[in-house]
């Protein structure tokens, strides 16, 4: 008995400390400023093991007042302020909006607030509350109280309005409202259409404007777009207008028909002049652009290297920054088009059987065989032929043959010894 004796001894001593100290225990953090002469008085907001309870809240903060008022002792701030609509909220509503264990430097209580909870008397009349936020600019100083006609109380800026309401078949005029916004750029300082011509109050941007109506009175581009001319060297030598390569309905990608400057015997930097490249590749080249480039498409381009091939030049004379310093490729002996093709570089092909044909047993990774990663050219056999040196050399002496260092000198498949015919695949040359 005396462990079970013990055991109720403890926990009732552990219930009376959490009755008597519950802040030394259970609290969550320390209190907003108005509330920390409560700090070590739990139950003047919570109820024994059932959290926060708005019927504490309503002790001193009445919803008819919400004035400072004392509880078991503690003086309140008299800094809260009368709200009216607490009025029409029950005593349950506190802890949907607010909370506590903020800490002292917490500027609101505030957890959130839903409209919802409060009448319906007063739910659509924000200037109850917010009287002070109502905007006093020119546009909203025309509509009534009702914000809720544009507004949404969970999304307050995303504000939507119906302009329908206002046209009552009509034209309207949007100047009336957004006065200030009226744009005084030069586009728009010569249209004499309301704003309804190219924008939709549904969504400002992008507008859209019906150029044929300026096509046919003759105007060109830069009559209205006056700043938008471009002044590179490009346009600055052309002398058509700009509908010549731009459309109306989409400004890009233009088009240009370069077969115009190629009857007059023009070259292509004669236009483009700051975009001829300046590496190395195209510096050594003394063809046109049009070699390799197209006018439709610049990308990807086209070189005919066999003008290179039949002048003996090698890959790098050209392309001598590219060339691959890892130790795969160092090692080689072989020129780039041995593994890569000038039409598609990747993926390279390698023939191993120029060395070794990987057949029959000798089908295994490249590590089998080259065991030292910094050395492909090195090699090993031992690492699946499990021969003594000893008894190698002697039946390699047998057989006549001293020159054995070498394996793949005669081993050159995977017929070991030449078992399928013949001693191997290549004779040996001391026999």
């Amino acid at each position: 008995m005396r462990p079970l004796t013990a055991f109720l001894a403890f926990s009732v001593l552990l219930v009376a400390v959490l009755l008597a100290f519950p802040e030394l225990t259970l609290n969550p953090g320390p209190l907003l400023g108005g509330h920390e002469k409560l700090k070590h008085n739990c139950l003047a907001c919570h109820v024994p093991f059932g959290g926060a309870a708005a019927s504490k809240c309503v002790e001193c903060h009445r919803p008819d007042s919400i004035d400072s008022r004392s509880v078991s002792g503690a003086l309140l701030p008299g800094a809260s302020k009368k709200v009216s609509f607490h009025r029409g909220l029950s005593p349950s509503s506190c802890l949907e909006c607010h909370t506590d264990h903020k800490g002292p430097d917490a500027k609101k209580s505030l957890r959130s607030f839903s409209h919802d909870l409060l009448p319906a008397s007063i739910r659509n009349g924000c200037n109850a509350c917010h009287s002070e936020s109502r905007p006093k600019d020119s546009l909203h100083r025309q509509f009534g109280s009702s914000c809720a006609q544009c507004h949404d109380t969970r999304n307050w800026r995303s504000a939507l309005f119906d302009h329908r309401m206002l046209q009552g078949g009509t034209s309207v005029n949007c100047l009336a409202c957004h006065a200030k916004e009226k744009p005084d750029d030069s586009i728009h300082r010569q249209i004499n259409m309301n704003c309804a011509g190219c924008h939709s109050t549904m969504r400002w941007k992008p507008a859209t404007f019906d150029h044929r109506s300026a096509a046919a009175s003759g105007k060109q581009c830069v009559s209205c777009h006056v700043g938008d001319r471009p002044k590179d060297t490009l346009h600055s030598d052309l002398q058509a207008s700009c509908g010549s390569c731009h459309g109306t309905g989409r400004w890009k990608p233009a088009t240009f028909d370069h077969r115009s400057a190629a009857a007059s015997g023009k070259q292509c930097v004669s236009c483009h002049v700051g975009d001829r490249p300046k590496d190395t590749l195209h510096s050594d080249l003394q063809t046109g652009c049009g070699s390799c480039h197209g006018t439709g498409r610049w990308k990807p381009a086209t070189f005919d290297h066999r003008s290179a091939a039949a002048s003996g030049k090698q890959c790098v004379s050209c392309h001598g920054k590219e060339r691959p310093k890892d130790t795969l490729h160092s090692d080689l002996q072989a020129s780039c088009g041995s593994c890569h093709g000038t039409e598609r570089w990747k993926p390279a092909r390698f023939d191993h059987d120029r060395y070794f044909r990987l057949d029959g047993d000798h089908r295994t990774g490249c590590r089998t065989c080259h065991t030292e990663p910094s050395n492909f050219r090195s090699y090993t056999c031992y690492g699946c032929h499990e021969h003594s040196r000893s008894g190698i050399a002697a039946e390699h002496l047998k057989e006549g043959i001293s020159n054995f260092q070498n394996c793949i000198r005669c081993h050159r498949s995977a017929d070991e010894h030449g078992r399928e015919g013949g001693r191997s695949e290549r004779e040996h040359d001391d026999d």
